[in-house]
């Protein structure tokens, strides 16, 4: 058994994040199928994707919340609140209640922005070491995938057979599963303190932190650039089911099946490679591996891109423990919540602008053409990194550095003191990063 796993403060936070992910993502799969259901319209089922989204451009306030106080008790408060937020969704018997499933999303949505850096945090209050933090992300990361796998599956089929009310139940069951493990935690957290600067300051201290850390910013370049490409994959999938593979729409959920495998094949070779490579190679190696991987889907044949699927769900999730670790390692812990949410905020954004340009790229091109589009854009970010700094996940790099140190100096330690009267690193334009995951909420 690895060491972490035999840390009970660490499996408790697995067991409190893994949970909280599965209940989240159960529970939107249902919200999506109910509001189908209810109204006949996709429209109305896309709907509740938009309203767990626009609450998510909020991360960077959420950051500030979960750095302005202890992270414990927020983990377990968000949860709770959760869980009470999800009961209306008892009273839902009809179109007339569709706003009630609409508000769930939102308040889903808004709890996300909070979660996601305050678990993050969370975890780099737990780790001590620098030469975890790789084993750490590969696990926290490698459950995800495994969860999100899972968790589709569970919410569509319990939906099917029990209905909404039992989805929300059970959804209910599992957000108070997860407070009670967050709320078991043990991890001395020192109050924070406010710094004393302009709230906007505050709120951009991520932004200015990721800016500002010599080694950090390539790989969020890179990451976010793969990220992109990666958001065409779903209307190309699309247009070579059709096209390419001559199978009706439907076969789609074979392919996104095949490729969240990958993905969580890409999630533990990431944690077990990041100790091997660094950060740096290890982005690296997920931008070549995504690009790698989308070439055979050129090949129209259901085999060769089922391959291709599985070796390009594996690069992204590589990709971003790479980042997530160097991350971890170069954001002082009460920095970490606002520096994870730049990172999910620098990911997401522009993914959501690339699923548009992906869709109209696929209606005014062959596919192929957008194909190999994805491959370039790829394998440019793996090469982009060429030559570029390295983030240490040793012990022994010097500490130290002046409060007012100036954006795009150097890489800041891991090992600061919690509290915020410790000296805030680097406050340029680029603050905080710690584990993307993904698009949606919780890392």
């Amino acid at each position: 058994m690895h060491p972490l796993l035999a840390r009970p403060e660490f499996r408790l936070y697995i067991a409190g994040q893994t949970l909280s992910v599965l209940g989240d993502s159960a529970l939107f799969i249902a919200l999506g199928i109910w509001a189908k259901v209810l109204t006949g319209s996709s429209s109305a089922a896309g709907l509740v994707m938009f309203c767990y989204a626009v609450p998510m451009l909020l991360l960077p306030l959420g950051g500030l919340v979960a750095d302005r106080v202890r992270r414990r008790p927020l983990l377990v408060t968000v949860n709770l609140v959760l869980a009470l937020a999800v009961s209306p969704l008892l009273l839902v018997d009809g179109r007339g209640h569709l706003w009630i499933i609409y508000g769930t999303a939102v308040l889903y949505g808004l709890a996300g922005a909070v979660l996601t850096p305050a678990q993050s945090a969370m975890l780099r209050t737990i780790l001590t070491e620098r030469q975890d933090f790789g084993a750490a992300v590969g696990f926290t990361q490698t459950l995800r995938a495994g969860t999100t796998l899972v968790a589709p599956l569970l919410g569509s089929g319990l939906y099917g057979w029990l209905g909404g009310r039992a989805v929300a139940l059970v959804d209910i069951g599992i957000l108070l599963a997860a407070a009670l493990a967050f709320l078991a935690l043990r991890v001395p957290e020192s109050k924070p303190e406010p710094s004393g600067r302009h709230w906007r300051s505050e709120v951009l201290a991520g932004f200015r932190h990721l800016r500002g850390t010599a080694s950090l910013l390539p790989l969020l370049i890179a990451t976010t650039l793969t990220a992109a490409v990666l958001s065409f994959l779903q209307p190309v999938l699309f247009a070579l089911i059709q096209h390419g593979l001559h199978r009706s729409p439907e076969f789609l959920g074979v392919l996104e099946t095949v490729e969240a495998v990958g993905a969580l094949g890409g999630s533990v070779l990431g944690g077990v490679l990041i100790g091997k490579l660094g950060p740096r190679k290890t982005v690296m190696l997920g931008s070549a591996v995504f690009g790698i991987g989308s070439i055979l889907l050129l090949v129209p044949s259901v085999w060769v891109v089922s391959v291709g699927l599985v070796i390009a769900g594996a690069g992204m999730p590589a990709g971003v423990v790479g980042l997530a670790t160097a991350a971890q390692a170069l954001t002082p812990p009460q920095l970490m919540g606002r520096t994870q949410a730049a990172v999910n905020l620098s990911l997401t954004a522009p993914q959501a602008i690339a699923i548009g340009v992906g869709a109209g790229l696929v209606a005014a091109l062959d596919f192929r053409t957008v194909l190999v589009a994805m491959v370039v854009g790829a394998l440019l970010s793996a090469f982009f990194l060429l030559g570029k700094p390295d983030a240490r996940l040793d012990d022994d790099e010097e500490e130290g550095g002046d409060e007012e140190e100036p954006a795009g100096s150097t890489d800041r330690p891991a090992a600061e003191p919690a509290g915020e009267a410790a000296a805030e690193p680097v406050p340029g334009p680029a603050a905080e990063a710690a584990e993307p995951a993904e698009p949606a909420r919780r890392s």
